[in-house]
């Protein structure tokens, strides 16, 4: 897989779980929803130094790692208070307790052992709630996690498999295209001394 599949397997997973919710990519334009909405990010992106073969000698594989986080803002619970009036509980760490279940479920972990994606959480899960003024509350809780997964590099210039150029220039459709020669078979003779 390639980075951006994982990011989008990852939104996925998100979205398949927090279908009440907006949910969005950290650091991109646009305004700031109403909660409940959810935010993501990633930094740490680390690649193995050395990249193992296939049989074919094609295709090098690299096991990758990096930090996926993941924000969930909430208005909270309704609850009745005493004299007759509403007020909203912070449900901001128990929602992302229960969605870190989710994760660890057995029919998500089958989908990631298809796609050879890990995620691993990282305690512990934080309650960055702030109060806003002097009665609002903004509920918040944020979650770290370690994503690893198998990535590809394929072809003579490692970008066959890729979009070129890309969203930042970067890459030719020539690089791509171009054909990786292996060895089929080799015919190894032995010679004597008599010269036969």
């Amino acid at each position: 897989m390639t980075f951006g599949e994982v990011k989008q397997l990852l939104y996925e997973m998100v979205v398949m779980y927090h279908s009440g919710a907006m949910v969005v990519w950290e650091k991109t334009k646009g305004v700031t929803p109403k909660p409940p909405y959810i935010t993501l990010g990633y930094s740490n992106l680390n690649r193995s130094g050395f990249p193992l073969l296939d049989d074919d000698g094609e295709c090098r594989y690299y096991n990758y790692s990096f930090t996926f986080e993941i924000n969930l803002y909430t208005v909270g619970k309704e609850i009745q208070v005493t004299g007759g009036g509403t007020a909203y509980e912070n449900t901001a760490v128990e929602d992302m307790e229960e969605f870190i279940r989710f994760l660890d479920s057995d029919g998500m972990t089958d989908r990631l052992v298809e796609k050879d994606v890990t995620i691993v959480m990282n305690p512990p899960i934080r309650d960055l709630s702030e109060l806003i003024g002097d009665t609002k509350f903004n509920y918040r809780s944020m979650a770290e996690f370690t994503v690893t997964f198998a990535g590809t590099a394929s072809g003579t210039y490692g970008v066959a498999d890729s979009t070129v150029p890309n969203s930042s220039g970067g890459g030719m459709e020539e690089f791509a295209e171009v054909e990786t020669y292996a060895i089929d078979e080799v015919i190894i003779k032995e010679e004597t001394d008599d010269g036969d």
